[in-house]
């Protein structure tokens, strides 16, 4: 078992290894009182030519790694070392002028470290070595492309947890936030690697653990006490960012109008999940109305949380939306009503257009998050009347405006996508940026006028799903040439 070995300053930094991950599976054991995961993942990837796999896992404990079922040698770096380098920052504060330059050095320093992967796989084997040495004197083999690909599994557990995912009682969550999937699960943890995921969770008899995909079975361990192990899969691709999973007590209520939409929460607020959420299946249904097309992730769930155990007050994944309690409200309230509808559409017009299409580039993040926003303001004008709609498009262009007399962000600007590291999608900034983004394309909306534009997206959708093609991603560009087409 190889050991964490500490970076040092001479070490070169492990580059991107070019890997491809076809397929994951996931399948841990969680117990709650312990505080603990333990478990494996095991991913089919296409391995590059060097033979190196670089893979990022965060504040995990590696125990040992399996490449076709035969242990191999790894390095393992943690970032959460950082002993060191708080030193040598301290050290370089001279004065209290100079404490913010430092300060802003040290995370900029932090930023480009969590774009490096830190688990290194050695996936050469002695017969792939003789392949290479054929290769280099001209002989080609037929099982080149097979042989590429390779089966590695990784045993690990996570104790002590920080970030990613969190432990409140009996109840545990993930949240995705910026890059944390690698502190929970090692994966490649980038937007540019997507695949479909095999799920399991093994929890105590009384949880539901609720994740991904669709559920295909619950099996009941003759332990005692008794587990249960609950298996999802997920056949969209996605990127590891979107994997998400709430264990807990849950009171599960199947929505009454669909079949496909099961809404969750501890068995507190159960009245008031009724109640909040009988217009839910209007917003399903419009949305796929509007995009001709049927919701992509097949089932749809959502869980309520207690407030103090939620770290957002909404976590995407795939066919999962984690929330708060607070959202909820019974029949006597009515002042919440509005508000709770729009965050709860707001969330399944992200699994659109977010998380099913995603964007090609980082600068061209503005427009998932702008079409979402348009998807929620068909909901507004449909079902809260168009007054509400334009009261709040007006609220948020004067907000916009108020931000672009102070110097806000170009919305898609390669260079401040890069430099910001993907912060600039998150805090206020990151909501003045979407009333903009939303803003832009109801001006586009008004110029194409609404049937080209609802092609347009329609069009978009039914290349997604098509069989034939595996592009999920959109470009400003690429709905650019759309709106030029349609004007002939």
């Amino acid at each position: 078992m190889a050991k964490p070995r500490k970076p040092k300053p001479e070490d070169p930094k492990p580059a991107n290894s070019g890997a491809v991950v076809r397929h994951q599976k996931l399948c841990l054991s969680i117990d709650t009182n312990l505080r603990r995961i333990y478990g494996y993942t095991e991913l089919e990837i296409e391995v590059p030519d060097i033979g190196i796999v670089g893979l990022h896992a965060e504040n995990l404990g590696i125990e040992s790694v399996l490449v076709d079922g035969e242990s191999t040698d790894f390095e393992y770096y943690p970032h959460n070392q950082v002993a060191d380098s708080e030193k040598r920052w301290a050290s370089a504060v001279s004065s209290p002028d100079s404490a913010a330059d430092v300060a802003a050095a040290a995370y900029l320093t932090a930023l480009e470290t969590e774009m490096v992967p830190n688990l290194l796989i050695n996936c050469c084997n002695k017969m792939q070595i003789e392949q290479i040495n054929k290769e280099s004197h001209g002989e080609q083999s037929s099982a080149e492309v097979k042989q590429n690909v390779k089966s590695v599994r990784v045993n690990y557990w996570v104790e002590k947890m920080e970030t990613g995912i969190h432990f409140e009682d009996d109840v545990v969550h993930t949240d995705n936030q910026l890059r944390r999937a690698r502190c929970w699960f090692p994966c490649i943890d980038d937007n540019n690697q997507r695949c479909c995921f095999d799920l399991e969770f093994t929890v105590a008899h009384n949880l539901v653990a609720v994740s991904n995909g669709s559920l295909l079975y619950q099996v009941l361990s003759k332990d005692d006490p008794p587990r249960k192990t609950y298996v999802y899969r997920l056949d969209v691709p996605v990127t590891a960012q979107w994997i998400s999973l709430a264990v807990g007590p849950f009171e599960i209520l199947p929505d009454q109008h669909n079949g496909l939409i099961s809404h969750m929460c501890l068995p507190s607020n159960l009245p008031k999940l009724r109640h909040t959420v009988e217009f839910f299946h209007t917003a399903f249904s419009e949305y796929e109305h509007y995009l001709d097309a049927k919701f992509p992730f097949g089932t749809y769930k959502q869980v309520f949380l207690a407030p103090e155990m939620a770290i957002s007050s909404s976590t995407f994944g795939a066919s999962l939306c984690i929330l708060t309690s607070q959202v909820l409200f019974d029949e006597k309230v009515i002042d919440q009503t509005i508000d709770t509808c729009i965050k709860l559409a707001f969330a399944l017009s992200r699994q659109w257009f977010g998380v099913y299409i995603t964007p090609e580039a980082p600068n061209d993040e503005w427009l998932l998050d702008g079409l979402a926003g348009f998807l929620t303001d068909l909901f507004i004008k449909k079902f809260l009347g168009n007054n509400e709609a334009r009261y709040r498009r007006y609220k948020a262009n004067c907000a916009v405006c108020k931000a672009d007399d102070s110097g806000a962000t170009a919305l898609s600007s390669s260079f401040s996508c890069k430099d910001l590291y993907g912060t600039h999608s998150i805090g206020l900034l990151g909501k003045i940026r979407s009333w903009k983004s939303v803003a832009i394309l109801q001006m586009l909306e008004k110029q194409m006028g609404p049937d080209f534009f609802k092609k347009i997206l329609q069009a978009i959708i039914s290349r997604a799903e098509s069989t034939n093609s595996s592009v999920r991603s959109l470009s400003t560009k690429e709905l650019y040439l759309r709106k030029v087409l349609a004007s002939f």
